[in-house]
């Protein structure tokens, strides 16, 4: 069994890519060079990231695969899913040595596993578009806490700088320590374990409770739905939205 151990980014996987080609080695699975726990029953390869390479390789990817290729593939590895890696790795094994756009052969493994990784990422990011809560600080900069299942914040933020204007913000996946700051115009994302220092705005506390009204007052005790809200409102996402808060 041979196991190819990467740097956990795109670059990892075209390298990673680049070296199977090359040398003629295919390996039965891809791993994160920094937590990978090496096994008796295998042979562990490093891939060295290459910059020269993964240009080759991602131009060949361009090629066969279109524009969305790469793209998809970073996609992919925001998943938390632990085979992540391995499946991005093999869909782009597979559309090179077809030299073709492969997205469409969904009967071939690699491609079914990687649409569905994709897809799952991008739903979690479109649903927790509508369920992050921004709190405002004194100064007018917008704070929001969140912990999704997938590494999505860097694929979030662009989409509240397009949504909130000039307004200045600041999204913090608190599962993972990651962090995007906007000042209204650019976004930059980095990691922190730094706790934030927040003081809410003065009007903060009474929107809150405004918004608490609110869904009390769409409920209705005698006819609950649990089920339903459970399906639209997934109850891990509420955590740090305060209109569920007692």
């Amino acid at each position: 069994m041979k196991i190819f151990t990467i740097d956990n980014n795109i670059d990892g996987i075209l390298s990673a890519l680049f070296m199977s080609f090359t040398e003629k080695i295919v390996p039965d699975a891809v791993e994160n060079a920094l937590s990978f726990q090496p096994r008796l029953d295998a042979v562990n390869i490093r891939i060295t990231t290459n910059r020269e390479n993964c240009e080759r390789v991602k131009n060949a990817l361009y090629s066969y695969g279109g524009d969305d290729i790469i793209y998809h593939i970073k996609i992919c590895l925001m998943s938390c899913d632990t085979r992540a890696l391995s499946i991005a790795f093999n869909y782009g094994y597979l559309t090179l040595k077809e030299r073709a756009d492969v997205s469409e052969n969904l009967s071939e493994k690699a491609v079914s596993d990687f649409s569905f990784l994709v897809q799952k990422v991008l739903h979690e990011r479109h649903i927790v578009s509508g369920f992050l809560r921004f709190t405002e600080s004194e100064n007018g900069v917008l704070y929001a806490r969140y912990s999704p299942d997938n590494d999505i914040t860097a694929l979030l933020a662009p989409h509240f700088l397009k949504r909130l204007g000039h307004t200045p913000f600041i999204i913090h996946d608190v599962k993972r320590n990651v962090i995007a700051i906007s000042n209204g115009v650019t976004i930059k994302t980095d990691y922190t374990e730094l706790l934030p220092s927040f003081n809410a705005s003065q009007q903060e506390q009474y929107l809150q409770n405004l918004w608490r009204k609110y869904f009390r007052a769409v409920n209705i005790k005698e006819r609950p739905h649990q089920a339903q809200q459970d399906s639209f409102f997934p109850r891990r996402y509420r955590k740090y939205c305060f209109e569920t808060w007692e």
